[in-house]
């Protein structure tokens, strides 16, 4: 028996219903935001997580912190990922995870945003903010936006409480810094879930 829904009709006049959000919307069909998004808006989601984690990890100096900071937020990523479906954030979240684990290694590099080269950190830093601004702003009207927010931001997290400083293992800490919470503040501010 198939189920009546009714729809305002100033509805279909929304982005989301030009985007094929339709059916999702009303819940008939799973979201599958590979498929759903132009290629280039897909690229953009993709790499957001990691552009909010480099932009929290390279705040606080770089260099070798910055390698263990990623690698912490890639290996949060990965945890959620193994939930298969399951993360807690949503299924705009859980179908960008599908969509990373289903994809070959090849594939991934092809997704990687290129940045410009720059001597100047700060340059570099504004470049890798715009992915996560740029980012926002195709997920922000989808369902799900806000789950796909506490996630990156989580991500982001995840990065800055990597164990940092210390020499040969011994001295590390987990803590967030001044730059890594003013970082963290940022990309909040850049993250909030328009009002209906």
């Amino acid at each position: 028996m198939q189920k009546s829904v009714q729809v305002d009709p100033s509805l279909i006049e929304h982005p989301v219903f030009h985007l094929g959000y339709a059916k999702q919307i009303l819940g008939e069909i799973p979201m599958d935001i590979k498929q759903d998004l132009s290629a280039e808006d897909f690229k953009l989601v993709f790499n957001t997580p990691l552009a909010a984690a480099t932009l929290v990890a390279a705040s606080s100096g770089g260099g070798f912190d910055m390698i263990k900071e990623l690698t912490s937020a890639s290996q949060f990523m990965a945890s959620e990922a193994k939930k298969g479906g399951e993360s807690g954030y949503g299924e705009l979240v859980d179908s960008l995870l599908a969509a990373i684990l289903g994809m070959s290694k090849d594939e991934g590099k092809t997704l990687e945003m290129q940045y410009e080269k720059s001597q100047d950190p700060k340059a570099m830093i504004a470049q890798v903010r715009q992915t996560v601004v740029n980012g926002w702003a195709v997920v922000a009207a989808l369902p799900g936006a806000d789950g796909f927010a506490k996630w990156v931001l989580d991500v982001a997290r995840a990065a800055a409480l990597a164990k940092t400083g210390g020499h040969f293992g011994f001295g590390n800490k987990s803590e967030i810094d001044a730059q890594e919470q003013a970082a963290l503040d940022d990309l909040a501010g850049i993250m909030v879930v328009p009002a209906a």
